[in-house]
């Protein structure tokens, strides 16, 4: 998580920033009483991301509704990660390298017991949308 908490977003993976800029769309839309899929959606597409906007709905339904502690997601125009995104890129990074017990792991902490496995599965068919567009999710390694 540390390797991603606070980095400029900028200087991250395109994986990265496109799964940011995907959660904090869909915590916006949520706030504002709006359906980001549409959006979400093309912007995957745009990306050769295939199936990865269902998972994502699914896994932010399930932080929104079934959090343990309330969920911190940046403005989209934030230009750093914030603690929470960072959680899910490690996550992420975790379901990429087949750590699925730290995937389990991580979902337990963030959200009710009933609810994890669902999340879990959320981000690993993410992690493996983002793995077939060849989209990663290194940290760069850049000053905070």
């Amino acid at each position: 998580m540390y390797e991603f908490v606070d980095r400029p977003l900028a200087r991250q993976d395109r994986g990265v920033q496109l799964f940011v800029w995907a959660m904090r769309q869909w915590a916006t839309a949520a706030i504002d009483g709006r359906c980001v899929c549409r959006l979400v959606d093309c912007a995957f597409r745009s990306a050769d991301l295939r199936g990865a906007t269902e998972p994502l709905h699914q896994g932010m339904r399930a932080l929104c509704h079934h959090g343990r502690t309330p969920m911190r997601f940046g403005a989209v125009e934030r230009t750093s990660v914030t603690e929470h995104e960072a959680i899910l890129l490690s996550a992420l990074v975790a379901a990429d390298h087949g750590r699925d017990q730290a995937v389990d792991a991580i979902c337990e902490a963030l959200v009710d017991l009933s609810a994890a496995p669902a999340l879990a599965a959320s981000l690993k068919a993410l992690a493996g949308a983002f793995a077939d567009a060849r989209l990663g999710f290194a940290a760069a390694d850049c000053p905070r």
